[in-house]
């Protein structure tokens, strides 16, 4: 039997975590640092798949991938601003709330509001879902690209459009994730 750390899946999130560090050595080069990132983003999409696939879904896997996650957006929120590290901060303090329930932190979401229910629903595989998402991923990419001139080809309603769309999204996540927090404090304010 081959160990957990040697499933295809996780060798894909070695190597996520690879090509995130080699794209920051290349961050001050916009067209390199996201093509690199934007592989290491693709080999996202890519491990939930060949997990399923190939039956080897674990723990182990789905943490890394978070992990992986909180990793990549951490290095461009604390590259891209100041206050960079107060959204790391939250989105690894939403980390650990969710993860303390293992892999059964989905369910958590039973006692969620009716909003948080809509975004979280069917793995985000909403319209809710997908917008929060998008902001969640993409916000600190179009603020690099922006920081960097990448906008320029463009017309401004399509960036500052972009942007709002963004923003409205991470907005939702943060929704989100304030609520996560406060269901956790509430959970561990019992337990005295």
């Amino acid at each position: 039997m081959t160990s957990v750390f040697f499933f295809l899946p996780n060798l894909i999130g070695y190597a996520r975590l690879s090509l995130l560090l080699v794209s920051f050595v290349f961050f001050d080069f916009p067209i390199l640092f996201l093509f690199i990132y934007g592989l290491s983003a693709a080999l996202d999409g890519f491990d939930g798949y060949v997990a399923r696939k190939w039956k080897q879904t674990s723990a182990f896997g789905a943490w890394l991938d978070v992990v992986t996650d909180n990793i990549s957006r951490s290095m461009v929120w604390c590259h891209i601003t100041s206050w960079g590290f107060f959204v790391s901060g939250l989105e690894w303090c939403v980390f650990v709330c969710t993860h303390t329930y293992g892999s059964q932190w989905k369910n958590e979401f039973d006692k969620a509001p009716w909003w948080a229910k809509k975004i979280m629903a069917h793995g985000f595989k909403t319209l809710h879902g997908f917008v929060a998402i998008t902001g969640l991923f993409v916000l600190p990419l179009w603020i690099y690209g922006m920081q960097h001139g990448l906008h320029r080809p463009f017309p401004a309603w399509f960036y500052l459009g972009g942007l709002a769309f963004l923003v409205i999204g991470r907005l939702m996540s943060l929704a989100v994730e304030i609520w996560c927090i406060w269901n956790h404090i509430k959970l561990l304010a019992r337990e005295n």
